[in-house]
This record gives C-alpha cells, sequence and structure tokens, in this order.
C-alpha cells in the first residue's frame, strides 16, 4: 500500500462509482485503484510513462491497463459516469440538455471579418 498521496489520486468516493465497471481479464498483484491513480498521476502531470514514481505499479503493467481500457472504451464510459454521477449529486439531470458553442473556439472562413 502506497502512502504518499498525489492531488491527482482518486477520491474513495469517486472510486466506489467507477470500480465496477473496470473490465479485469486478468489477475494482478497490483491494486486497480493504484493503476487508476498513476494513469491519472501520468495525465495530470504529462510525465513519461518511465517516469511514473515508484511507489506505483510498474509503468509497464500501467501502460498495459491503460491501452487495453483505451481500446475497449472503458475510458470514456469513465468519464461519462464520473459527469453523470457529479451533475446528479448537483440535483441536476444526468445529461446536459444544452450546449454553448463559443465563437472564438469556431473556425470562420477566410473572408469573414
Amino acid at each position: 500500500m502506497r502512502i504518499k498521496t498525489y492531488s491527482s489520486d482518486l477520491s474513495a468516493k469517486s472510486w466506489q462509482v467507477i470500480k465496477n465497471i473496470l473490465p479485469v481479464k486478468r489477475k494482478s498483484k497490483w491494486d486497480l485503484s493504484e493503476i487508476v491513480n498513476a494513469i491519472f498521476y501520468l495525465t495530470k502531470n504529462g510525465c513519461v510513462w518511465r517516469d511514473i514514481p515508484g511507489e506505483f505499479p510498474p509503468w509497464q503493467t500501467v501502460y498495459w491497463y491503460y491501452r487495453q481500457w483505451f481500446k475497449d472504451g472503458t475510458w470514456d464510459n469513465i468519464n461519462r459516469l464520473l459527469i453523470a454521477n457529479n451533475r446528479m449529486m448537483e440535483d441536476k439531470e444526468w445529461q446536459p440538455t444544452t450546449a454553448i458553442i463559443d465563437s472564438q473556439t469556431t473556425k470562420n472562413t477566410s473572408t469573414s471579418t
């Protein structure tokens, strides 16, 4: 068990929300929550796989899980689930009904003034 915590770590409540949707096809000696925390550490800090701190599982293991979950859509499912869960906790519908597109981020034609 890891002693040091990072700002990218999942809260216990968020872990309870996503743990049952993670597909596990092989037995691992590593705790899945630590693998997810290592992936979140990497994406938050923008480091390379080999620079994941030693408190986490080996980078090769973390990368293997990341690739599997990326290919099978697990990350998209986690994202949707956490957004829906957060919205429901705020007494909102689980899915947004309105979207706003900022003109600053929309491409224009070369003839616009």
